[in-house]
């Protein structure tokens, strides 16, 4: 057995392996090198309209609405709330917000129900012919608005730039829950975003926090074509990308703090997340488990062990992906993140690569619920929705019972 094993394999593994290395840290260098980065100075916002569709009462929602106010002193935004029904509790919350600050233009809109269309989508839909402005801003309800994020936004804008957005970056939370988010935003995607960006461009962006010109818009189609897309931002980014928009990742994380609960719920808010992904990007989905270095890392030892052969480099270099994993989310964490986590947490983050498999795994079917909605997801993204837990007055997840899958 060990002599049918050509030593190509061992090499073809091992420089996998080695390549994927030097991927982890190239992403750190990127990481450190946008986040650090000076910020622009000071001078007036443009006028730009922040569309924030919403649904339900998210954890610290009143917050996240006071900190638009914070981060636009001068009050320069046009603020749409956008909300299916004024029997949503969000829409008293909404109309909170702005009658503490009737000096500024804050629209509460009720969209009316959804119907087939995605629930963000519609609201997005709804609201955009009522934008004031050139410069659109399209800002999840869990999203924490910053002064530096508002400035990036608009000099991007300023430079002619007609497509923006920004890494999502979770906020710090309590036990396991929070740690295994963190682990899924900020030490996944969150450092490998900035690299993505310079290597294939404005192709997938993060729907937290898009900023686009009316005028690409209306050149890509507007939005009813991604009304039934299960990832609003995937395939908007797409359309804007084939219409040729100039654009650029921000140079400032948004701030947000996903729903997590308990640990079984979290698992199946990542888990639904891996079943969007699967559906949107499936050639993307399908080649996970290749560039997965913890996985890659494993086999090459396992090889090696099992055959005897080139046991000592093999045991070296997977020792090599492992700290890798949990050192460049430790320094990630310090130098452009909210501080380290506990030590031992990244002991157990650097062999997380090899439970992504068993979400990735379990990615694969095709209904997903998602605030109070129940979907079923077709090949490219697009949504069917099975069943509206709003229409049951329940527009908070959890509100109601789950429906069947």
């Amino acid at each position: 057995m060990a002599g049918m094993i050509p030593d190509a394999a061992f090499w073809l593994l091992g420089g996998a392996v080695a390549i994927m290395i030097a991927g982890w840290w190239a992403c750190l260098v990127a990481s450190v090198r946008l986040f650090t980065a000076p910020p622009p100075s000071p001078r007036p916002l443009l006028p730009m309209t922040l569309i924030k569709p919403v649904k339900g009462l998210d954890d610290g929602l009143d917050a996240n609405f006071e900190s638009i106010a914070r981060s636009d002193p001068e009050g320069r935004l046009q603020v749409i709330v956008a909300v299916e029904s004024d029997a949503d509790p969000a829409f008293a919350a909404a109309t909170a917000f702005s009658r503490r600050h009737p000096e500024r233009d804050i629209l509460v809109l009720a969209t009316g129900p959804s119907g087939a269309r995605m629930g963000k989508v519609h609201n997005m839909i709804e609201a955009l012919p009522r934008a004031a402005h050139p410069f659109v801003i399209f800002s999840d309800s869990d999203v924490e608005t910053t002064p530096r994020l508002l400035l990036e936004t608009s000099r991007a804008f300023e430079d002619g730039l007609e497509a923006v957005f920004a890494v999502p970056r979770q906020r710090r939370g309590e036990g396991l829950p929070g740690v295994l988010l963190e682990i899924a935003m900020n030490h996944s995607f969150g450092i490998g975003a900035a690299l993505g960006w310079r290597l294939i461009g404005f192709t997938h962006c993060a729907g937290a926090w898009m900023g686009y010109t009316r005028e690409i818009l209306e050149r890509s189609g507007g939005l009813e074509p991604i009304a039934h897309a299960i990832a609003d931002d995937f395939a908007l980014s797409r359309r804007v990308a084939k219409a040729g928009a100039r654009g650029r990742l921000l140079a400032a994380p948004v701030l947000l703090r996903e729903a997590g609960g308990t640990v079984p719920e979290t698992a199946r808010h990542l888990l639904k997340w891996a079943v969007i992904i699967r559906w949107s990007l499936p050639l993307v989905y399908l080649s996970i488990p290749f560039f997965n270095m913890g996985l890659a890392a494993t086999a090459l030892a396992a090889l090696a062990l099992a055959t005897g052969r080139h046991v000592a480099p093999a045991l070296s270099l997977a020792a090599c992906a492992f700290v890798t994993r949990g050192l460049v989310a430790l320094l990630h964490d310090v130098l452009v993140g909210e501080g380290a986590l506990a030590l031992p947490w990244y002991g157990v983050l650097a062999f997380t690569d090899l439970g992504v498999l068993g979400f990735w795994l379990a990615g694969f079917r095709s209904t997903i619920g998602w605030r109070g909605t129940t979907y079923r997801l077709r090949w490219g993204g697009a949504a069917e929705v099975i069943l509206d837990d709003s229409r049951r007055g329940c527009y908070t997840p959890g509100a109601c019972p789950p429906a069947p899958s």
